[in-house]
């Protein structure tokens, strides 16, 4: 083959190549709009009937308890590192943790049921506040958020789009449910009221800076 020959077989590939994930991109692009439309369609038609509303409620509550447990292995684990380098040991002097949300589908679905719970996880990118720590914060000389400012937790309920209804007058709704059922195009009401606070997963990430490299734990 000579040098035009595989100058063409590579401008060739890259072409194809750059097809294959512009195709990508178009099918990921569908089944986003087709959640989002899935989402406005079962919230503008949802029944708020008590016992959807009390299971909606009971996420609420019930999810309360997944992110304390989180925050509070996400703080025992940045109070260790600080006092491992305070101790002297430097591999701790540059370092992030975050925590990482995601819901857990309960066995026994069909394959279309599965595929479609896949999809709306695997889509949704806000799952509440962003619970993170860093050694930043010793830094600036501060320390991390407490629970109620990262929940953001100020007496205020967040009973916005699609919790804004009469019958969640005096509810208190969480962030969380306000950033899981609002800013993302997946989730709908009719899923909340499917969805129970003990399938939702939550992993830490953590990156230590260390001689110039980058060890993920």
């Amino acid at each position: 083959m000579n040098p035009e020959q595989e100058k063409r077989e590579f401008i060739n590939a890259y072409q194809n190549l750059f097809a294959k994930e512009k195709e990508i991109e178009n099918e990921e692009a569908k089944v986003k709009q087709a959640l989002y439309e899935r989402k406005c369609n079962l919230n503008k038609n949802f029944n708020w009937a008590p016992e959807n509303t009390q299971k909606i409620i009971e996420l609420n509550n019930g999810l309360l308890e997944r992110y304390p447990e989180a925050y509070n292995e996400l703080l025992r684990v940045k109070n260790e590192f600080e006092e491992r380098y305070r101790a002297g040991d430097k591999s701790f002097k540059d370092y992030t943790i975050e925590v990482e949300f995601w819901y857990n589908a309960p066995d026994g679905l069909s394959e279309e049921e599965d595929e479609l719970w896949d999809n709306l996880c695997e889509n949704t990118i806000f799952w509440g506040p962003h619970l993170y720590a860093s050694s930043n914060y010793r830094e600036r000389n501060r320390d991390i958020e407490s629970f109620e400012e990262a929940m953001m937790m100020d007496n205020q309920s967040w009973n916005e789009y699609p919790f804004n209804t009469k019958v969640l007058d005096g509810t208190y709704i969480y962030y969380f449910m306000h950033d899981i059922f609002n800013h993302n195009g997946t989730y709908s009401l009719e899923d909340a009221v499917q969805m129970k606070a003990e399938n939702f997963s939550w992993q830490m990430n953590i990156c230590i800076e260390h001689w110039g490299k980058s060890r993920q734990k």
